[in-house]
């Protein structure tokens, strides 16, 4: 009789074992809910630059197409900054609406500067023979200006206003018409 009782709470298991699977189960519960909820999402989206406000870093970066364009060849005119990759499908993504942004508002003064990540000026020039574009495209020796900008990755773009304060942060793909309605915000709608 005493073997068909040990056998009974082998199979049903021991009382403080399953309080303590109860117990995990109320607490680990609602964990890996709110962690599987993140699962797949950029915990840097929504997240505000601690640039916002402030000047916009300086630098110097060297143009594919040979020459170099510095922070203070810009002083006075907005511009806006995007680091980018070859390599990266959301920099593919994004291209035609930096495209159209540059076509609107090249004319008005504001400069668009396709800073490279990570990449090779052999790479830069197959992009833009692949997907055309006109703006200067720049290699960061060292990733210095990546690192002052405090990029984490491409695409980051970073809009600078004519007083030189970074006043904008995308950290995805350009958006249709985003550049523009941040432009538009400045108080400089589109041209034409």
């Amino acid at each position: 009789m005493a073997t068909d009782l040990a056998a009974g709470r082998r199979r049903r298991g021991h009382p403080v074992r399953w309080a303590v699977m109860a117990v995990s189960a109320v607490v680990l519960l609602p964990l890996v809910v709110v962690l599987g909820s993140r699962l797949g999402k950029d915990a840097t989206l929504g997240q505000r630059s601690v640039l916002i406000g402030k000047p916009a870093p300086e630098f110097t970066l060297t143009n594919i197409d040979g020459g170099s364009i510095s922070s203070a060849d810009l002083a006075g005119r907005p511009y806006v900054v995007n680091f980018w990759a070859s390599w990266c499908v959301p920099c593919r993504q994004e291209h035609p609406n930096l495209e159209a942004f540059y076509a609107r508002y090249r004319s008005r003064g504001v400069e668009l500067l396709g800073v490279m990540f990570n990449d090779t000026p052999d790479g830069a020039r197959a992009y833009r023979r692949e997907l055309g574009g006109d703006w200067p495209l720049l290699q960061d020796a060292g990733d210095r200006a990546a690192v002052n900008f405090g990029v984490t990755g491409p695409p980051e773009t970073f809009v600078v206003d004519d007083a030189g304060i970074v006043v904008h942060k995308i950290r995805a793909a350009v958006g249709p018409g985003e550049l523009e309605s941040v432009f538009t915000e400045l108080g400089m709608p589109p041209a034409g």
